[in-house]
């Protein structure tokens, strides 16, 4: 039976994009269907029409609009009489415990095919956002066993969407409507700030160039502890004899939100008046929360101050002057760990350009975490899949080095 499922991917993997339908998930459900409840070997980056859709491993269990997965219940919850409804019925997004007898949480996420189709009539974003409150509130009523199997319920659940590619971010990191990004453990917070000396009122402010100080941190912890900041160093570039030194807010920041084991960091990406944007903000909480009531004040003031924060009980830091705060992700490149900015693309990590590039392209594999386990991400292996694919922090990418060789 494994012999067949691997025929029918393969088949699938190298049909002509232009050929597919937009019934292609019905058609890889059926090709498998032989394998029952189990999972495909990976993710596929698929091209429906014009949009490409990464198809998460849970699409085999897919039923009219819907797919399905199953999550196992701590044995604590599992055998506690609750006399609360813990469950969530919506009409993309939801949530309960197996009516039969497998002690089994059941989600259910939307198909891509049902989300193209409802594309410009429905935001599937603000769906999973609604999602996401309704799960926490969950929480809230002690559905779950301990906030452990809470944040991995719902990062499961979050793997487990197949969306348009360029939402894959959102699902995992929040990053995406709002401009911000939840911080996770094995990211990096990098904090670039440029210095500029005296100007004269005829000369535009970005002139007389001093130097830039680059400050790195390390996100670590766990889902269960939560996130912390952890100070790495501060790098000095100078132009002349004097460099620049590190303003102390940002050298400060692991001190600062040592409490603080939530973390989202809004990118400074959110207009106020003109062609002015708001500076970049971090906000760090106790709970989930406290979190969302101040990322809603941020949403609907994006001038905000952290003196306007000061009541909901966060955490804050405000980057104001000339500064880019980034969130690198990590990534394996061939072995070798390196950190790239979130939304980078696959092609990113590759080497330059050349007329010899399509060998190297042929040999390029990708692995992602999934379920606790590395599996596949299955692509086509020409430039416009490359360009699509979005990197996960954690991802293995790797290629023949003698591909390269020959180049």
């Amino acid at each position: 039976m494994g012999r067949r499922v691997r025929r029918c991917v393969v088949r699938l993997t190298e049909l002509n994009r232009k050929l597919l339908p937009i019934g292609a998930i019905a058609l890889l459900s059926g090709c498998l269907g032989c394998a029952g409840h189990h999972r495909t070997n990976g993710y596929v980056l698929r091209k429906f029409d014009s949009q490409y859709f990464l198809l998460s491993p849970d699409a085999l269990n897919a039923r009219g609009d819907h797919q399905t997965l199953r999550i196992p219940r701590s044995r604590a919850r599992e055998n506690a009489k609750a006399a609360v409804d813990c469950s969530i019925k919506g009409p993309w997004f939801s949530f309960y415990t197996d009516p039969g007898s497998s002690p089994d949480w059941v989600a259910e996420t939307p198909t891509a095919s049902s989300s193209q189709q409802s594309a410009g009539a429905i935001d599937m974003k603000e769906q999973w956002q609604s999602f996401e409150l309704a799960l926490y509130g969950l929480q809230q009523k002690q559905c779950f066993a301990s906030v452990n199997e809470y944040l991995s319920v719902k990062e499961r659940i979050a793997a487990s969407v197949s969306a348009p590619a360029t939402d894959t971010l959102f699902y995992r990191y929040g990053y995406g409507p709002g401009g911000y990004v939840d911080l996770a453990p094995g990211m990096q917070l990098q904090i670039e700030r440029d210095f500029f000396g005296p100007h004269t009122a005829d000369q535009p402010p970005l002139t007389n160039y001093r130097g830039t100080t680059i400050t790195y941190y390390v996100v670590y912890g766990s889902i269960e502890s939560g996130t912390r900041l952890g100070f790495l160093r501060t790098e000095k570039r100078s132009v002349g004899s004097g460099a620049p030194d590190a303003v102390s807010a940002d050298v400060t920041l692991a001190t600062d939100f040592a409490a603080a084991p939530r973390l989202r960091l809004f990118l400074e990406d959110l207009v106020v008046t003109g062609n002015a944007k708001s500076p970049a903000i971090l906000i760090g909480a106790r709970t989930t929360q406290e979190l969302n009531d101040a990322a809603q004040a941020i949403a609907g003031d994006p001038g905000i101050s952290c003196k306007g924060l000061l009541r909901f009980q966060v955490t804050c830091a405000l980057f104001d002057g000339f500064v880019t705060v980034s969130p690198m992700l990590q990534v394996a490149v061939n072995g070798s760990s390196t950190y790239v900015p979130i939304g980078s693309r696959l092609w990113f990590v590759l080497p330059a350009m050349t007329d010899r590039q399509p060998a190297l392209i042929r040999t390029i594999r990708v692995k992602r975490s999934f379920d606790s386990r590395p599996i596949d991400v299955h692509f086509a292996h020409d430039t416009e899949d490359l360009s699509q694919l979005l990197l996960f922090g954690g991802d293995k990418i790797t290629w023949s080095k003698s591909a390269v060789a020959k180049q």
